[in-house]
């Protein structure tokens, strides 16, 4: 123990109480604070050894040669869909049930899908310019009526419904042929 004739006042540590001390590196008041501030410590040190093993055993198990591998092939297993888009191999088959993915199954447990289906997932579907309405290319309400025998009411609601194209031409409302047709005609 120093001998010194003065003594410092200092926080705790641990607890936040102040204390004398008689010596600049004093850190706690007690030697239960300096205890329980080890144990703490300690704690902590466990607790960030275990987040960083699970860390670890959570990353990747894709290896760089085995993408390498699966982007040169043209026919490809559900497995490998599954590492290259990086979901679950459930994801898709339930993309395959959906028709979001044309594959084809060879035989039990053999299903393989063609790069090309994978990559028109992916590519913007390009929308037709709509034709410019003309009184020429469109219907008249009477003429919708008598050729399907449907009331007024029924085409305002289909019209609404199924966004069909409306022309409005010196008081008359035109209806879209192709529209009517396709609407009508399934």
């Amino acid at each position: 123990m120093s001998k010194t004739n003065f003594t410092i006042l200092r926080q705790c540590e641990h607890c936040g109480d102040m204390f004398k001390s008689q010596k600049r590196t004093t850190r706690f008041c007690s030697h239960k604070c300096n205890s329980a501030n080890y144990k703490l410590r300690k704690r902590q040190e466990l607790k960030k050894a275990v987040e960083a093993e699970t860390k670890q055993k959570l990353k990747p198990k894709v290896k760089a040669f085995d993408l390498a591998m699966i982007k040169e092939k043209e026919f490809l297993s559900v497995a490998e869909v599954s590492k290259l888009f990086g979901c679950s191999t459930k994801t898709i088959y339930r993309m395959i049930e959906a028709d979001e993915i044309k594959a084809n199954n060879l035989s039990q447990r053999l299903t393989r899908i063609r790069r090309k289906d994978i990559e028109k997932l992916f590519e913007t579907p390009t929308k037709e310019a709509p034709k410019e309405l003309t009184p020429y290319n469109c219907y008249r309400m009477n003429e919708i009526i008598k050729k399907y025998n449907v009331s007024r009411n029924t085409i305002y609601n289909y019209g609404a419904k199924h966004n069909i194209q409306r022309l409005k031409h010196n008081g008359i409302t035109y209806y879209s042929k192709t529209d009517i047709d396709n609407l009508f005609n399934p």
